[in-house]
């Protein structure tokens, strides 16, 4: 607790440094919307590097202040500043001196000069006798069932009276009377149920009074009046269905309401706390909050009303809140909220949505918040809607940050592998198809059409990595704007088209095959295979068009995240997503089932019949070979569609989808097969390209051992010189030699 307070103090003074060199132009310098400002220098920095756990600034300004500590800690804080005996409950110093002699009772124990802990034991009475000069009794677990009155009335010294884990039901009137040095009273986890008026009688001075985690379900406000100046009361995991209107209490500043079963909250309730900087109101049953209930609280700084049941928020419900730093919103069943909900909060540091699908959110209800540092979001996508808020969560989304496109450096360089490949590979197969003669015709048109549809997947994914380069350490500033463009729409054209005429061109070829292999001749004409290819680009390209049409362009279907790529798989059911199921499951599917059923029907009947079910007779081994082919097309269509289908079908059950496999599916599954077609269908296949590129690679290899031979043999010729020069005596055997190594030459060769 220390160190949480310690580092608030350190948080807002560097705030404040840095508001002055922010604000104060009079020094002689000011920063961009887009920048941060170094402290009292003329230097300014991108706004991406403060708090990204590097100091930029000469004296670290960058990195004060990075905590979410604004609201309850500052006014915390102050209160145990203004009163030392709070320092006696947070920070527990059990010494073992005692200056109380020896009345103190057996069972209970004597700390810190004159604190008395009576602690697991089994009283029904508040211990007698001990010394008048005791300042602190702690009564805990024990088994106290009941306070009678002037129950610590010789302890006229006491400041703290701690009460817990107890069985006590009702605080009758006046247990403690006259105790006009009382400022703290715990009575937490006691099983209390009422109030009576009278029960905090003669504690004028009392300062803290909590009492969480009891049973108390009716509050006679009344009760408060005989501790007017109470600064802190904590009321937490109580029972309380309904609140009266809390009387005058002009010092309170904390009060905790939270884990009730409140319902709703009206104007009067909370009408004469005019000091109150702190209000808890999380994990009740609130459905609705009157427009005015806040309206006498000018001083508040810290407001949490998460986790209700509010489906709507009056427009003007914070209006009159102008000193608020915190506001708590989440997880409640807002859908929605008004365009000027937070207008009037100028200096509001803390702002957290997180769990709240907002429907209309844009870009002008964040502009009154000019002070935000914090803001938390359902999903990240949000974020972009406030691009100048210092922190934002959640920080990515497995394909994106606040910083980058694509937030990972091997997602980066995956992504322009994948999409070289499927460019280069789509180019090659289509300027082939193109020159060559020789090729049948209908399939070749075929496999053009597949090439070039592949070919849009490689330039789509080209163009994503072309936009995280530009929009490289800035994202979020753009990503608004990027998002709702007509280039992202454009991006996600692209890749619909790309993939679902890939996969209808491959359904087309798959039964093209299959009903020659039935027949023995060839179905399809070269004019219906044009025909067929036209009613395939047709097909994809109004799959592709029908969202723009549909969906608006703010809030449109390829908006959904940065890649403009819209699975529905980070959140199941957003705009739009019965339309991708359809997609995905009807079509996508359904083709790949097809293509995998026909292929091992195919490869059953060439195996049963290979004379009579094929014009061209295969060799023993060119089975396997074809197995192996086929093998290959039916895995990597099963790579792509079916891991995205399993994947999308647990979306929709309500499975949790890791962010980081949402980026697997985008740059690694999707174009698999924009990647491996031309390998599959061209490069592998047997085509006058491969037997092409097998005739090159065969002279390459032939070259290699030409060359190979001349160097040997160029060793042999040499080491024989050698011989030669050395001795005389032997020159009659030189003949011999060189014949052996002309032979060897020429064997070399003739085995090349």
């Amino acid at each position: 607790m220390a160190e949480t307070v310690g580092e608030a103090v350190v948080e807002n003074d560097g705030d404040r440094d840095n508001a002055v060199a922010v604000d104060g132009h009079s020094i002689g310098h000011s920063c961009g919307a887009e920048e941060f400002a170094c402290g009292n220098t003329t230097r300014c920095i991108e706004r991406s590097l403060h708090c990204d756990g590097i100091k930029h600034c000469d004296e670290g300004e960058d990195e004060e202040g990075c905590a979410d500590a604004h609201g309850s800690l500052d006014s915390l804080l102050k209160a145990i500043k203004q009163h030392r005996e709070l320092k006696d409950v947070i920070f527990d110093r059990s010494f073992d001196n005692c200056s109380l002699g020896e009345n103190v009772p057996d069972f209970c124990e004597c700390r810190f000069f004159t604190f008395i802990y009576c602690e697991n034991y089994q009283l029904t009475t508040v211990p007698k006798g001990i010394g008048s000069s005791v300042t602190k009794m702690v009564l805990t677990n024990t088994s106290l069932q009941s306070l009678p009155p002037e129950a610590f009335s010789e302890y006229k010294e006491l400041k703290i009276i701690h009460i817990e884990g107890n069985t006590i039901k009702s605080l009758r009137p006046a247990p403690f009377l006259d105790l006009p040095n009382v400022t703290i009273l715990l009575l937490m986890r006691n099983k209390i149920e009422v109030l009576v008026p009278g029960a905090f009688k003669g504690l004028k001075n009392l300062r803290w009074l909590l009492m969480q985690n009891n049973n108390l379900k009716n509050l006679n406000m009344t009760v408060f009046e005989d501790i007017r100046f109470i600064e802190v009361l904590d009321l937490t995991e109580n029972e309380l269905s309904t609140l009266g209107a809390l009387p005058p209490l002009e010092k309170l500043f904390w009060l905790g309401l939270g884990q009730n079963k409140l319902e709703k909250i009206t104007k009067s309730n909370f009408k004469e706390l005019t000091s109150l900087e702190v209000l808890i109101l999380k994990k009740n049953l609130i459905e609705d909050i009157e427009d005015t209930a806040f309206a006498s609280l000018g001083k508040l700084l810290e407001l949490d009303i998460s986790h209700n049941q509010l489906k709507f928020l009056k427009p003007k419900l914070f209006f009159h809140l102008k000193n608020l730093n915190k506001l708590n919103l989440e997880f409640n069943m807002i859908s929605s909220l008004p365009t000027t909900i937070f207008r009037g909060l100028s200096v509001l540091k803390s702002l957290d949505l997180q769990g709240i699908h907002i429907d209309n959110i844009n870009v002008q209800m964040f502009h009154p918040l000019a002070e935000l540092k914090f803001i938390y979001f359902k999903k990240f996508v949000y974020c972009s809607y406030a691009p100048y808020v210092r922190v934002c969560y959640p920080k990515t989304d497995g394909l994106s940050s606040t910083e980058h496109l694509l937030v990972f450096p091997a997602l980066r360089m995956s992504l322009w592998v994948v999409a070289l490949m499927t460019c280069a590979g789509n180019t090659l197969v289509l300027s082939w198809r193109v020159l060559s003669r020789k090729e049948d015709k209908v399939l070749s048109l075929f496999i053009k059409n597949l090439a070039f549809a592949d070919l849009l997947m490689g330039i789509y994914l080209v163009a994503i990595g072309a936009q995280d380069l530009s929009f490289r350490d800035s994202y979020n500033k753009f990503a608004h704007a990027w998002m709702t463009s007509n280039a992202c729409n454009a991006c996600g054209i692209l890749a619909m088209v790309s993939s679902e005429t890939s996969v209808l061109i491959l359904s087309l070829i798959t039964i093209e095959r299959h009903r020659c292999i039935k027949t023995n001749v060839r179905v399809i004409t070269l004019t219906g295979a044009r025909f067929s290819c036209a009613v395939v680009w047709i097909i994809g390209f109004t799959l592709a068009l029908i969202p723009i049409f549909k969906w608006s362009k703010e809030k449109g279907f390829y908006s959904s995240n940065g890649l403009c790529f819209p699975l529905h798989i980070d959140e199941a059911y957003n705009l739009g997503y019965q339309y991708s199921a359809f997609i995905f499951f009807g079509i996508n599917f359904s083709a790949v089932m097809l293509i995998i059923s026909l292929y091992i029907s195919m490869f059953i009947t060439i195996k049963r019949d290979r004379e009579s079910a094929r014009p061209v007779i295969l060799k023993k081994h060119e089975d396997t070979v074809l197995a192996f082919r086929f093998f290959f097309i039916v895995l990597t269509d099963s790579l792509c569609w079916i891991p995205i289908v399993i994947i999308k079908l647990l979306a929709l059950l309500g499975v949790t989808i890791s962010h980081n496999l949402y980026a697997c599916v985008v740059v690694f599954i999707l174009p698999i097969n924009s990647a491996l077609n031309p390998l599959l269908y061209t490069i592998a296949a047997p085509t006058e390209l491969r037997r092409k590129i097998e005739k090159w690679l065969q002279r390459a290899v032939l070259w290699l051992q030409r060359f190979d031979c001349v160097i040997k043999s160029a060793e042999v010729s040499t080491s024989t010189t050698l011989t030669r020069t050395v001795t005389s005596s032997e020159s009659r055997h030189i003949p011999s030699s060189t014949a052996t190594t002309g032979g060897e030459l020429e064997i070399c060769i003739t085995a090349i």
